[in-house]
């Protein structure tokens, strides 16, 4: 769950102070907006997709562009002259990018890219919704092992899907991306609405531009196999206690396997978000802002917008750790099984699965009642 603390953090803490800084964050902007290619499988009709069919959307093209919707000048050019630093005139509202929605619901991908070029798999995969008037935030994590559909392939760990995308239209930045959501609305009949993208190394880069974040260790973990980008492994200690983490040791806190199950490490992953939460709610200078809006740009692809991430960042201001639901799909609703070729995966009935998640986004699923 770590990569949510994207949309959070990214998307709400820092996007009120990019509004502030319409310099760095046009900078970003133009680096990491992204539009979805055109849908070519229907939410849960199980269709084949047309490899021909995916095509990289313009850069404006999207829902929340405003020259896509007004063809006039940009809130770029619009800001420089009416925005006063700290006093937010004039910032849109969700009610103003989304006059017709009562909620979002957005994919969270983190990508595990390799430096040697190799596969790129998604390895965190997340549906969050984001309810827009009650201003609380859901998510639930779908386990990258599990074997789904995926639409002109077959049967394989959702995980995969983005390495497939990608390779099937290597020209398109938003190909993996795609293939992933087409997967998750074609097997769990959910509508993606928007995405957010961060690859491992990105993930510390936007720690590192929070100034670090403070995280209580439980319980004191030593892992002597830790894998490494380069296919080795190293040694991974922690002591028990608050400490500072930089962007590479949060990293590693939230994705260690080692000495426990999966269920330590899914709440690990949910501390390092609420920190990350706490750490961007916190900002206090418009230096510090400026440094995340940057590296933010470098390492977080998206579909959303200027206007739109500014009325995320309002959005965000008001929600709180209370309105920060985090599930997951996990046994009973699944258990250990193989893939055609025999690789380890999780199986389970997809169409349980599917009512699971409805039920989780839609709010229906209480916290004390999932793992």
């Amino acid at each position: 769950m770590l990569i949510a603390g994207t949309i959070v953090v990214a998307l709400m803490a820092a996007g009120w102070y990019a509004w502030q800084l319409v310099g760095a964050m046009e900078q970003a902007q133009q680096q990491s907006v992204v539009d979805l290619p055109t849908r070519t499988v229907q939410p849960g009709g199980r269709a084949a997709i047309d490899p021909g069919a995916s095509q990289q959307a313009p850069a404006n093209a999207g829902t929340g562009s405003v020259q896509a919707q007004m063809g006039g000048p940009s809130r770029f050019d619009v800001a420089r002259g009416i925005v006063s630093a700290g006093t937010g005139a004039g910032d849109p509202t969700a009610a103003d990018v989304w006059p017709e929605k009562t909620s979002l619901t957005i994919l969270v991908l983190g990508v595990d890219r390799r430096a040697d070029g190799g596969d790129q798999n998604a390895d965190v995969i997340i549906l969050a919704r984001l309810d827009l008037e009650r201003r609380t935030v859901t998510t639930v994590s779908l386990p990258r092992d599990l074997l789904v559909e995926i639409p002109g392939v077959g049967m394989d760990k959702i995980n995969s899907a983005y390495n497939y995308g990608a390779v099937r239209d290597p020209g398109n930045k938003a190909a993996g991306v795609a293939m992933v959501r087409d997967t998750v609305e074609h097997n769990f009949g959910v509508v993606i609405d928007e995405y957010v993208m961060v690859d491992f190394a990105g993930f510390e880069e936007i720690v590192d531009a929070l100034g670090g974040i403070e995280i209580d260790v439980p319980e004191e973990i030593d892992d002597p196999n830790y894998p490494t980008e380069d296919y080795g492994t190293r040694h991974l200690h922690f002591d028990a206690g608050m400490q500072h983490m930089n962007g590479e040791r949060a990293l590693a806190y939230a994705r260690t396997r080692h000495g426990d199950n999966d269920d330590a490490r899914r709440d690990r992953q949910a501390q390092v978000l609420l920190a990350m939460f706490d750490k961007g709610n916190g900002l206090g200078s418009l230096t510090k802002a400026r440094e995340l809006i940057l590296a933010l740009g470098g390492t977080v692809q998206t579909s959303f917008h200027l206007d739109e991430q500014v009325a995320l960042a309002r959005l965000g201001f008001g929600v709180d750790r209370e309105k920060i639901e985090m599930q997951s799909v996990s046994p009973p609703l699944i258990e250990p099984g193989a893939t055609e070729s025999g690789a380890w995966a999780y199986v389970g009935d997809l169409a349980v699965i599917a009512a699971y998640i409805e039920d989780v986004l839609a709010g229906d699923i209480p916290a004390s009642d999932t793992g």
